[in-house]
């Protein structure tokens, strides 16, 4: 994603709740459903007509068997000149422009044609207009790529509503028709179950696969999830989400559930992870306007931008400290989840509207997917990965037959790029504290390597996509010019998945300890929940949390205000002894956790009745929920050199009196000798920069509970 300086960051994130809504609206009825049938167009968007537009390439399913690639002359030895770029510019199915360059193949392939690849950037990026990561390696081994704008980013118009199905999902399939109708190099595969599934009564389909990283990666899942016609065969997202719901609002989805109603228990809400919302509303606005502006095109304020739905979501969520429950169903309609799970989809209700969803619940075909995720990504974690590689590698086919799915983790991701030098006074601070043991006043620490071990990410992306979409004759050619070990690896290494194990502070500095190899069966049985609301069974004994305020004041958990006040000086921390012969902790955390005031008879009797008043009302009681709203932080940490850090900068919130499962977020450390792990607890932390308990009444409270841990 696109990276902004701080400052503008909350400029930008401000402007449109100083303008109001209705001045950073959409052009689109938000309850229209783009599609073949459905083509409004907006008297503001000048549509510019294709750049380039090439002879229309004959369908193969007309001839019995038309596999030769019209790039080529009648004479196979006089192919035209590959290697070529060019961009391309269609009107969408809701009246916007599609912006794209295509990158042919360095060489045609006169016999078969040539597989194609799209390419996708980050939340508030724009396409490629030369090649960049691993697409020249691509283009030079003879595939095709196609780099996107996607809706509302770099040249592509309409409003950006975070990969829509009936909007940006729409988009997207035009695209791949676009290429079917007009790109003469194509390779297509016939109904092999052993090589390629047709659909829509195809004899042959075309060959294809995606890449890209973060909202580059959403888009590969959702091409799939919507596409009748099953287009692509490999995909390697990376740093994508599972649900935008635990990803923006963690607590409002599968990662914390309340037990059975008790007295005392209230519905968790979720908590806005504020310190990303701005920065997503920073990076989205920029990357989304800058363009168009830069272009001459000031209609772009009224035209692009994030949709109106985004911003009512953030600009509420900001204000009542908390995602309204139609927004929730919104995102949740945008991410794998939707397709993956089997709850019920529920209404999508804004202030002014409801979106009524254009594509109903399916379970999604297999198709072989490299899924790389980093450990340490506050945005998207281990947890999204975690749950859509549980959700793909279990799909199977009319004939029981099962996709291809992997799963590499790395030390990089979603970073958020704040420190104490952006704040005068406060690096002065930061470092007198950590002179007397305190805790780092930190966002992030820098990210790690993009590698599993010794297994570079970009390069195993290429070795998959280049096993899936090429013949074997054309692999062993690139093998044997490859002086990449991610071919071998991924061949050795079919169901097992990479848990990296870089640390933040070069304890472990060997390639051969950076990683560990785990089977597929461990890491579901052992590692993490078999599935969303159930307990890793750890290979230790459950933990037990006790953290009742007593003698010792440093343990004492404070929430609201003096929680703000208490951070960064120390958390509360809970040693933790693990059995001998037990140094690595790996995977994901699981929890029973009741949050309970210091003493009983300190619990207001009317926190149900105030919940619910203020879950009715737009905007909270103005966001205060006194006496009723306590939230904590919690970690997993390891005490090095004396002073207590996160495990790969994690933090899990938890909210609201009662008892309640907690799908902790995954974490992976070796421990060297002599470091001790612990169950930090913190009242505030700035990943969630904005968002803390508002709960002046009860500023301590007690956590209880007992805590399963995946260790090796």
């Amino acid at each position: 994603m696109t990276v902004v300086p701080f400052n503008k960051l909350l400029s930008v994130a401000f402007i449109c709740a100083t303008l109001g809504l209705a001045a950073c609206g959409s052009d689109d009825t938000p309850t229209a459903v783009a599609g073949p049938g459905n083509n409004p167009t907006s008297p503001n968007q000048q549509t510019e007509v294709a750049t380039v537009v090439v002879a229309n390439f004959q369908n193969p399913d007309a001839v019995q068997r038309q596999f030769t690639a019209t790039a080529c002359s009648d004479n196979a030895n006089q192919p035209r000149a590959g290697g070529n770029s060019y961009s391309v510019n269609l009107q969408s199915a809701s009246g916007h422009n599609i912006a794209f360059t295509v990158f042919e193949p360095a060489e045609f392939n006169c016999k078969l044609g040539n597989p194609l690849v799209l390419e996708g950037h980050g939340y508030g990026g724009a396409r490629a207009t030369s090649p960049r990561g691993i697409m020249n390696d691509l283009i030079q081994a003879g595939a095709g790529v196609i780099s996107i704008d996607q809706r509302g980013f770099g040249e592509s118009g309409g409003t950006v509503r975070v990969l829509d199905p009936d909007f940006e999902g729409q988009d997207l399939l035009q695209i791949l028709d676009w290429a079917e109708n007009n790109l003469d190099w194509l390779r297509y595969a016939s109904a092999n179950p052993s090589n390629k599934q047709t659909a829509g009564n195809r004899k042959f389909n075309m060959v294809a696969g995606a890449t890209g990283g973060s909202y580059g990666g959403g888009y590969q899942l959702l091409i799939h999830n919507i596409d009748p016609l099953k287009r692509l065969d490999a995909l390697t997202p990376d740093i994508a989400w599972n649900d935008l719901r635990y990803s923006l609002n963690p607590g409002g989805a599968y990662g914390i559930q309340n037990f059975a109603p008790a007295e005392g228990n209230i519905k968790p809400t979720g908590t806005v992870k504020s310190g990303w919302a701005l920065l997503l509303v920073a990076g989205g606005e920029s990357g989304s306007l800058q363009p168009k502006l830069q272009a001459g095109n000031p209609m772009a304020l009224q035209t692009s931008g994030q949709d109106a739905l985004i911003r009512e979501t953030l600009l509420r969520g900001a204000t009542a400290n908390r995602f309204p429950a139609g927004a929730l169903e919104f995102f949740r309609y945008h991410s794998p989840s939707y397709w993956c799970d089997t709850e019920a989809p529920g209404a999508q209700t804004f202030l002014q509207s409801e979106v009524v969803p254009g594509l109903a619940q399916k379970k999604p075909d297999p198709v072989d997917i490299l899924f790389t995720q980093g450990f340490r990504d506050t945005l998207f974690n281990f947890n999204d990965a975690f749950h859509n590689f549980g959700c793909y590698r279990a799909l199977e086919d009319e004939q029981g037959k099962k996709a291809d799915v992997r799963l590499l983790t790395h030390q990089s991701g979603h970073i958020l790029p704040l420190s104490p030098s952006m704040v005068p006074g406060l690096a002065d601070l930061a470092e007198q504290g950590a002179q007397n043991g305190l805790n780092e006043i930190e966002f992030q620490k820098p990210a790690g390597p993009f590698a599993c071990g010794a297994l570079s990410i970009p390069e195993a992306q290429f070795a998959f996509l280049v096993e899936k979409l090429f013949t074997q004759q054309e692999v062993a050619a690139i093998k044997n010019s490859s002086q990449s070990n991610a071919f071998s690896t991924l061949a050795a290494s079919k169901g097992k998945v990479c848990l990296s194990l870089n640390d933040d502070v070069g304890q472990v500095t060997a390639t051969e300890n950076a990683a560990v190899w785990v089977d597929e069966s461990i890491l579901f049985t052992k590692l993490g929940p078999k599935a969303k609301g159930q307990v890793t069974n750890s290979n230790i004994q459950p933990v037990a949390i006790d953290f009742t305020p007593g003698a010792d004041p440093l343990n004492a958990l404070s929430s609201a205000a003096t929680g703000v006040l208490r951070y960064p000086f120390a958390p509360a921390v809970m040693p933790i002894q693990l059995p001998a012969g037990i140094n690595t902790v790996a995977g994901i955390p699981t929890a029973t956790l009741e949050i309970a005031p210091p003493a009983d008879m300190l619990m207001n009797p009317v926190c149900s009745e105030i919940y619910s008043a203020t879950a009715m009302s737009p905007f909270g009681l103005v966001g205060l929920e006194p006496g009723c709203d306590p939230m904590l932080f919690i970690g997993l940490g390891v005490n090095r050199n004396g002073a207590w850090r996160l495990i790969d900068d994690q933090v899990t919130p938890i909210r609201g009196f009662g008892k309640r499962h907690v799908e902790m977020t995954g974490v992976a450390e070796r421990l060297a000798q002599g470091e001790t792990l612990g169950l930090l607890v913190y009242g505030y932390h700035p990943q969630y920069l904005i968002t803390g308990s508002r709960d002046l009444v009860t500023p301590l409270v007690a956590l209880r509970g007992t805590l399963n841990l995946p260790t090796l």
